[in-house]
């Protein structure tokens, strides 16, 4: 099929993967917007900075700060219910990290001293950082293969589009305290929670995990639907298995995705102020460029996700060294018209290329049962490592400042996302795709070592100390007591 026909059955195609079931459509939605939720959230600080330097009485760059410390804490979180949520399942977690993110999103508003507000953001960050690896598990495990890409672009953008309505209602709100902000945002957190509540585990799963009693069929949806409530196997054992066998895939994740944040965060947290005090825009065209870039990185996610099926690997890094060019449309044009037009290629081309980590994450996993746990520690984790970039901008547009005195925050962004764009370039270009597997979703997630490494016949020994060998080519399965004995047990054919 030549590139043209690609085009033209691009739309239909998006459509395809798109088709979804009531149950999967209504745990895509609720991932994304608690995702896009949280991401709000965590951007009104951006939009707010100045307001809250000047009733806190520090400067802008403290401020900046602050938001770093709720990024390097977010690696907490991602931690703590990416572990809850693998082996309790994803609903209960993710709904106490919700309560917990809508209190402390309130209390950003009730400050009165600058160390009163880095603790309540540090605190923000740990539940912010939860939500990641959680929701793209869970969306991911529960729309069909040829969904999973396109799904997972459109719910990794939900960073863009929290983003987006952070900006609109800094427009909205402009005539409100900036403290306003932040109770619209706990307020807001109540629908996330609604829906998280409302909304069933739900997993399209295979044979070989149908086996764990801890996951039943749930009636009417045919014998691939599933309801994933959390594994038996112990968390460590399953971590140091991965640890052991592949660390190096934990490093190469971190520095994916810290090359991943350090660019997206390096355009986007200080891009408001650069629109504000360096182009003179006012809010409302300040708001108009942010929604314009927002949509192409939305877009672009979509895109990228849904191309990603021809090579997760060359596929981001097209799009990537596609960021090169378009950095100066991002930053040199001094209209609001021109700002919104370059922006928005440039955060296409972001948007498609950052639209493959989540799916990546979890083909890359190294072991089923932790993927909630794996996506969201090494994807904050990069998150933790670019966190410096928006105080480094901010403090070092502040020092030097244009003729005027008027920051610089134009030419400091142009230099570090250049250098940023050369290191993400670099890194998609080492991905060892030998990692990549695409049955992730075939496997049980009770097994000590994944099915897709084990030799012919995978030996366990549980808590009872029975061996269990499951020949993979024939479907058989053996069973050795304590006495050495050896039970041969046939599977019928609907479990072959």
């Amino acid at each position: 099929m030549g590139f043209a026909q690609e085009v033209a059955n691009f739309p239909r195609e998006i459509g395809k993967a798109f088709k979804l079931n009531r149950k999967q459509a209504l745990v895509f939605l609720t991932c994304w917007w608690c995702w896009t939720l949280g991401s709000m959230n965590f951007y009104l600080l951006p939009y707010t900075q100045p307001e809250v330097a000047k009733a806190l009485g520090v400067e802008t760059a403290k401020i900046a700060e602050a938001n770093t410390t709720t990024m390097l804490s977010r690696s907490i979180g991602a931690a703590i219910f990416g572990i809850l949520s693998d082996q309790h399942g994803r609903k209960i977690p993710l709904v106490v990290d919700l309560v917990l993110m809508g209190v402390f999103t309130l209390c950003s508003g009730f400050v009165h001293t600058y160390g009163q507000f880095v603790a309540v953001r540090f605190l923000f960050g740990i539940t912010y950082g939860a939500l990641y690896g959680v929701t793209m598990a869970a969306v991911l495990e529960a729309v069909p293969r040829e969904a999973r890409g396109v799904v997972a672009g459109f719910t990794q953008q939900g960073f863009g589009a929290g983003n987006m309505i952070a900006s609109g209602l800094h427009l909205a709100m402009e005539n409100y305290e900036w403290q306003s902000l932040y109770y619209v945002g706990a307020g807001l957190t109540l629908t996330a929670i609604g829906l998280r509540i409302i909304c069933p585990d739900y997993s399209v799963v295979t044979e070989a995990i149908r086996e764990n009693e801890d996951i039943v069929q749930v009636p009417g949806n045919g014998p691939e639907t599933m309801c994933v409530t959390g594994t038996t196997l112990p968390f460590w054992i399953k971590f140091r298995y991965a640890i052991k066998h592949h660390w190096p895939i934990f490093v190469y994740c971190t520095v994916l995705t810290a090359c991943f944040n350090t660019l997206g965060h390096g355009h986007m947290d200080v891009y408001p102020s650069f629109l504000e005090t360096q182009r003179g825009l006012s809010i409302r065209h300040e708001t108009y460029v942010t929604v314009v870039l927002q949509c192409g990185g939305i877009l672009g996610g979509v895109v990228g996700g849904y191309l990603a099926r021809y090579g997760p690997k060359w596929v981001p890094f097209g799009f990537a060294i596609a960021l090169a060019p378009l950095l100066p449309a991002l930053i040199l044009p001094t209209k609001w018209q021109y700002l919104a037009a370059g922006s928005f290629f440039f955060e296409f081309s972001y948007g498609a290329a950052i639209g493959t980590v989540g799916n990546i994450l979890q083909m890359v996993c190294p072991h089923p049962g932790i993927r909630a746990a794996f996506g969201g520690v090494t994807y904050n984790l990069g998150n933790a490592i670019s966190s410096v970039s928006p105080t480094i901008e901010t403090k070092l547009g502040d020092d030097l400042p244009l003729k005027s005195g008027v920051p610089d925050y134009g030419r400091i962004i142009l230099i570090l996302v250049g250098i940023t764009i050369g290191l993400l370039s670099l890194t998609l270009a080492c991905m060892p795709t030998k990692n990549v597997n695409l049955e992730w979703d075939q496997e049980d997630p009770n097994q000590t070592i994944p099915a897709h490494e084990a030799p012919a016949k995978i030996i366990e020994h549980d808590q009872d100390h029975i061996e269990r060998v499951h020949d993979i080519e024939t479907g058989a399965i053996s069973k050795r007591g304590d006495q050495g004995d050896v039970e041969h047990v046939e599977m019928s054919p609907s479990q072959k």
